[in-house]
């Protein structure tokens, strides 16, 4: 009988636990914002991946550009003997 009466009052225990963790959860979602949840687009993907590309074109083309410039303008410092 003991043994009855102690499970029910553990099983009210954790019921009261599990209320106050979710009341609680609840009060400091709705003081600090829940984070809403987005939904990924392929769209948005396909844009990240052609900017990704076209920086490293882009940087590409600044050091092979700055490689060949400098080149040119030793050329025309020192005459053609390079």
């Amino acid at each position: 009988m003991d043994d009855v009466e102690e499970e029910k009052r553990q099983e009210k225990r954790e019921k009261l636990k599990r209320e106050i963790s979710d009341d609680v959860n609840e009060v400091i979602g709705n003081v600090f914002g829940k984070p809403e949840k987005k939904k990924k687009s392929i769209f948005g993907t396909v844009i990240k991946i052609i900017l990704f590309v076209l920086l490293i074109l882009i940087i590409i083309n600044l050091f092979l550009g700055n490689i060949w410039l400098l080149k040119f303008f030793i050329k025309s410092l020192f005459g053609s003997s390079l």
